[in-house]
């Protein structure tokens, strides 16, 4: 047991006695995510205050307001801080105990409580894996303000330094990306990402740092869904326990083409390579140039689950191999076989996950760490990866590492990123 957990931290666990909100971990529009759900912030009831917002976070709900950067463009037009002569609605208020599960799904309230919450659980769960994180803010600016509604975005989001702020999607009001956690987590991910990396540098790496931030911040938000049981449950039902697949997981964060473009799904279950992209290289569409490094991410993160998987003796290592090796034809067959496996103990497969999230979010802490101060290119990430797992548990996961970023042409052995 000691080999097998060394260095790795347990998967962090809301804790039972903190403030209560409510809110979406998928699109409520996504079967079986209809309703909010209950989750405990790390803060204490009675230390967030009207907004909600709290020593780092506030919410402005801002009313009429034009967005801090071009939409066609990504330009600034303005900054933070919000001024306070410009209008609001008022400050959402704590119930007496001091939590904000009383409010009412469909309302600007809980609009706003759950673009806090989304965001604080963002913070609590990567800061339990990267610590005390610092977010940019501009002079004269207090706290990082998120934004929880702006027509003018249409079907858009945006972060900037000091802010995220959110439109709707398919520009329909009643259907705000503010109250779903994997949007918010996505954008949050982004300075989450530029606390521990530092700032996107100047010259011919710029690209490919910024390509990475885009799959990095999807990865972000994926492990901070992954921390929802009802996540969990829900796609382990949805793929009988194999997420080699299209699923609730793979489809994740945001898509957006260039600055202008509607935001969609970006899917992680591929095997596209870097010269299946170089035409984005070549267009400078860094959101399609990380898509390779996302795909071999995911795929890092499936066959963790999939070694827990065996270590539990919930599948066989033969099956397993099958699995990575798989060929579209066999799909169907191998499908059945973990079905099979599934029903015997599903909550089994629901822990092996847990675990497999919790080291992978260790090693990708440590690997961004490692780069700080350097351009995040895909190479020297990816071998950051390698050595981090090599530091944390001797090993266990370089071969998985290698083998997913080097069929997609990022090598990890070179010393040159």
């Amino acid at each position: 047991m000691r080999a097998r957990r060394r260095g790795l931290s347990a998967q962090y666990r809301f804790p039972e006695t903190g403030t209560r909100f409510l809110l979406y971990p998928q699109a409520r529009t996504v079967r079986g995510f209809e309703l909010p759900r209950l989750v405990r912030l790390a803060a204490r009831p009675g230390t967030i205050g009207p907004g909600p917002r709290d020593a780092r976070l506030e919410v402005i709900d801002a009313l009429h307001k034009a967005p801090y950067r071009a939409p066609g463009t990504g330009e600034y037009v303005w900054r933070p801080p919000y001024p306070r002569s410009k209008p609001r609605r008022r400050r959402v208020r704590p119930s007496a105990q001091g939590h904000f599960d009383h409010l009412v799904p469909g309302t600007p309230a809980f609009a706003a409580a759950a673009t806090f919450a989304a965001a604080a659980c963002a913070l609590d769960v990567w800061e339990h894996y990267l610590g005390r994180l610092r977010f940019r803010l501009n002079p004269r600016q207090r706290r990082f303000e998120l934004i929880p509604r702006v027509r003018r975005l249409g079907d858009n989001a945006y972060s900037g330094v000091g802010y995220v702020e959110f439109g709707f999607a398919h520009a329909d009001p009643r259907q705000p990306y503010c109250e779903n956690l994997d949007v918010v987590a996505h954008e949050v991910g982004h300075h989450i990402l530029r606390a521990v990396l530092g700032p996107t540098p100047t010259g011919e790496t710029a690209l490919e740092h910024k390509a990475h931030a885009e799959a990095a911040a999807d990865l972000v938000s994926l492990v901070v869904v992954l921390h929802f049981d009802r996540v969990v449950s829900h796609l382990l039902e949805q793929t009988r326990g194999k997420l080699y697949s299209e699923n609730v997981a793979s489809q994740i964060g945001e898509f957006r083409d260039e600055w202008s473009g509607r935001l969609g799904a970006r899917t992680a279950f591929h095997d596209r390579r870097l010269e299946d992209v170089a035409r984005a290289r070549r267009k400078g569409d860094f959101h399609a140039y990380g898509r390779p490094f996302l795909g071999a991410a995911y795929e890092v993160l499936v066959e963790i689950y999939e070694s827990h998987l065996v270590r539990r003796e919930l599948i066989s290592p033969r099956l397993a191999r099958r699995s990575s090796r798989a060929t579209a034809r066999a799909r169907r067959s191998l499908r059945g076989a973990f079905a099979a496996r599934f029903r015997l103990n599903p909550d089994g497969f629901g822990d092996a996950l847990r675990d497999a999230t919790a080291d992978f979010a260790r090693l990708l802490a440590a690997a961004w760490t490692a780069t700080r101060g350097q351009p995040a290119t895909f190479a020297r990430v990816a071998r950051n990866l390698v050595r981090a797992d090599r530091r944390l548990t001797s090993g266990r996961y370089g071969r998985i590492i290698r083998h997913a970023f080097g069929e997609r042409g990022i090598a990890t052995g070179s010393r040159r990123a």
